[in-house]
Formats: C-alpha cells, structure tokens, sequence
C-alpha cells in the first residue's frame, strides 16, 4: 500500500501556502494530510498536489483568554502541553492525528468536543484568500462540520478551561 503522491508540497508558513493556492491551476485536485494516523493511501498514488503543513504549523501560544494552536499540531502534543500549563484539554489526549483535521471532523471523546472550545479560525481558500471565521459561523455534529471541503485551516483559538495541573497530569 501506499503510491506516490503526483505533487507534494509542504508550505512555509500562511504566506507561501496563499500564494501557491492563488497560482495552482483550478483543474489540479488538492489533497490535505494530517499525521496520516487514519491514511491508507491506495497503490497508484494520489493525483494532483498533497500538501501538508509542516513545523511552522504546530506551534502553540497560550495567553490569559485562549490557547492559538497551529492546525499541525499533534492532538495528544496539545493535550499534553496545555496540562503543563494547568489548562484542560486532556480529551484530546488519546485522538490521533493533528488538530486541523480534529477540528474539521469536530473530533471529541469523553463528553468533550473541539466545537466547545473553539473561538474562531483560519482558513486559506482554495483561490488563496485568507480567512478568519468565529465558531458560530459553522455548523458542528456528532464528527462533523459544515467547515468548507476547499477550505484548509491553519490555525485554530480555544478557550481555556483552567484546572490545576497536577491534577490534569494524572490523566494521562
């Protein structure tokens, strides 16, 4: 299993990935991987351009009102480096994969879903342009949202539910 992507291409930052967006021909299908944790990707390849946001994608700043998560952070990293800092996001500890795609599928176990803490995100359209959305603008369900299919979020804000960090530690 597993053939070889058509184009691969693995942005730098929000910048890079517009520009290449505003330029890609409208006729190439562009496919969006995560971790690749629920990926089986058939022998003969996936056509068009991969892509797939990179390091500069996964970073996490907390303040006083929100934790800001790039979309390519690892789900379990986020729970486990917010539980340091005394901010509960342990349902996201055992769901595989990066936070873009959680969001997208409004992932969520033990009572909790993503759609509860989320504030608002970014998206890049397919045509480039650069969005930021607040929550109450989607729809979210049980593993679903009405989050565009053309759409690729990059980041995402979250409330913080605060909690004394030894305690969220113990969870894991």
């Amino acid at each position: 299993m597993g053939g070889p992507a058509e184009i691969f291409f693995q942005p730098e930052d929000e910048d890079d990935l517009s520009f290449f967006l505003k330029n890609l021909e409208t006729n190439i299908p562009i496919f969006i991987i995560g971790a690749c944790s629920n990926l089986i990707i058939r022998d003969g390849g996936i056509p068009g351009v991969v892509i797939k946001l990179g390091k500069n994608f996964a970073k996490i700043r907390l303040n006083n009102t929100y934790v800001s998560v790039g979309a390519a952070c690892r789900d379990s990293y986020l729970a486990k480096t917010c539980a340091e800092e005394g901010v509960d996001l342990s349902f996201l500890r055992t769901i595989p994969g990066t936070l873009g795609g959680a969001v997208k599928m409004n992932a969520g176990c033990y009572g909790s879903y993503l759609s509860d803490y989320l504030i608002s995100l970014t998206l890049i359209r397919r045509d480039g342009s650069v969005t930021e959305m607040k929550a109450s603008d989607f729809k979210f369900s049980y593993r679903n949202s009405n989050i565009p299919d053309d759409a690729i979020i990059t980041n995402v804000l979250l409330r913080k539910e605060l909690d004394d960090p030894s305690r969220i530690c113990l969870l894991y």
